[in-house]
């Protein structure tokens, strides 16, 4: 139908050409512009239906827009409907191609896992990555909430001073003589003896603890970065010898490359709380969005974490960016949860590290965070740089405030902690306290009311 017209419209015009020569330019664009057009309408359906085929694939998806979120390749979360059946459960696992890894009924989360990529989904979409997945599992009815699974990876900073000063500006106070438990969630622990250490009391000689990565009870430590946080809190509390008062929980996290991903996180959290955790060190941080962190998977087991009484001392980041402002941010310490204990790094002079994160809403307090000493896997003893450290520094001071209260009260701890900070201009509106903790300060005012 559509060469029938062209042909006769340009007889006409060719016979309008013939009777006004002086309009031949003028009439030949116009043919040239109506053919053109009619080729552009057969574009425009060729057009339809490469959108057509695009639309069935779903791997193209809103939430992949910064290289810097580590995410895993088939592991996932999903929450159901509490009243959902076991057989609608069955059914949507065989929908979405996945099994189940595991479900933690305490905070309504499942673990599940994408068995084969691609795939066809049973509503005929082929699903070749993650990112479809999750988009096409999100619009199931029956799902109330998928999110992806979000990795850690443990780097050292670049920027590092060389100054050191550690032995003055973290100083060690007796513990009290109140039971702490304080659980540390790292790449493990190994066997380290204090002989090897000449001036460090780095050996914990018992624990308990879970290594959630092989899915075994022995949390052994091939990178070294947990035996080196871990080295340190104990150090930190062996001022008047063996902390006998304070209880070490291990919880392995993060692989020997240092990668460790929420999977492991949330059940080590709700572990750990379970078995009586008071104090909780992550000396690590995940690279996600910054939005409204509601309904997220680690956001529930911190909030559960909350509701059981427990305190998280989570280093800020070492990416140098503003946790109150940047697009992406380090979690769980930018979580505006009252039981988060944020913490920057800063150097020996009381500037803030050139690699510390920072946020005057987010990041609650700062202490040392570079050439921090530690238990090496070789029995060395390693200075090690990083907000991760500070952090350790800080749990180790939370746990001696805490063997010292009646009863344990995370909120008066923090608030101490941040209010009797020493003013530093380097850390003006840089963190909540304006300085560097001062631990005596903080010790000596534990019981004044805080607000």
């Amino acid at each position: 139908m559509k060469t029938n017209r062209y042909s006769l419209l340009i007889l006409l015009l060719l016979g309008l050409l013939l009777s006004f020569p002086s309009c031949s330019d003028d009439i030949a664009d116009v043919i040239d512009d109506e053919i053109s057009q009619g080729g552009d309408d057969d574009d425009d359906d060729d057009d339809d239906d490469d959108d057509d085929d695009d639309d069935d694939d779903d791997d193209d998806d809103d939430d992949d827009d910064d290289d810097s979120i580590i995410k895993h390749p088939t592991l996932y979360f999903v929450q159901l409907d509490p009243t959902i059946s076991e057989s609608e459960i069955e059914e949507l696992l065989g929908d979405l191609n996945s099994e189940e890894v595991w479900y933690r009924e305490e905070i309504n989360l499942r673990l599940w896992n994408v068995t084969q990529f691609p795939y066809v989904s049973g509503q005929g979409e082929t699903v070749t990555k993650i990112d479809g997945h999750i988009a096409s599992a999100r619009r199931r009815t029956r799902v109330k909430e998928t999110n992806f699974n979000i990795g850690s990876a443990l780097t050292a900073p670049t920027g590092v001073s060389s100054s050191t000063c550690f032995e003055t500006s973290v100083p060690r106070l007796p513990l009290g003589t109140n039971a702490v438990k304080i659980a540390i969630f790292d790449t493990g622990i190994a066997n380290v003896s204090n002989g090897n250490f000449p001036g460090y009391s780095f050996a914990i000689e018992d624990y308990t603890g879970y290594d959630y990565v092989e899915d075994d009870e022995l949390p052994q430590d091939d990178n070294g970065h947990g035996t080196h946080v871990a080295g340190l809190i104990h150090h930190l509390l062996s001022e008047e010898g063996a902390p006998t008062t304070v209880s070490f929980d291990i919880r392995k996290t993060h692989d020997r490359l240092g990668q460790g991903f929420v999977s492991n996180l949330i059940p080590a959290i709700l572990d750990a709380v379970n078995e009586g955790a008071q104090v909780l060190n992550f000396s690590f941080g995940y690279q996600d969005t910054n939005t409204n962190p509601t309904g997220r998977p680690l956001k529930m087991a911190v909030d559960y974490a909350e509701q059981m009484g427990a305190m998280i001392v989570a280093s800020a980041g070492n990416t140098n960016a503003n946790n109150d402002t940047s697009n992406v941010v380090s979690f769980p310490a930018s979580y505006p949860n009252n039981n988060i204990l944020s913490v920057a790094s800063n150097d020996c002079d009381n500037r803030l590290s050139l690699f510390s994160s920072y946020g005057r809403q987010s990041v609650d307090v700062s202490l040392l965070g570079e050439n921090i000493p530690g238990p090496g896997l070789t029995n060395t003893v390693d200075a090690k740089s990083g907000t991760s450290f500070a952090s350790a520094n800080v749990a180790a001071m939370a746990v001696i405030l805490a063997s010292h209260q009646t009863t344990f009260d995370h909120q008066q701890i923090s608030c101490t902690l941040i209010n009797t900070s020493t003013p530093q201009p380097g850390l003006s509106q840089r963190v909540v306290a304006n300085g560097t903790i001062d631990f005596l300060a903080a010790f000596d005012n534990l019981g004044a009311n805080c607000n």
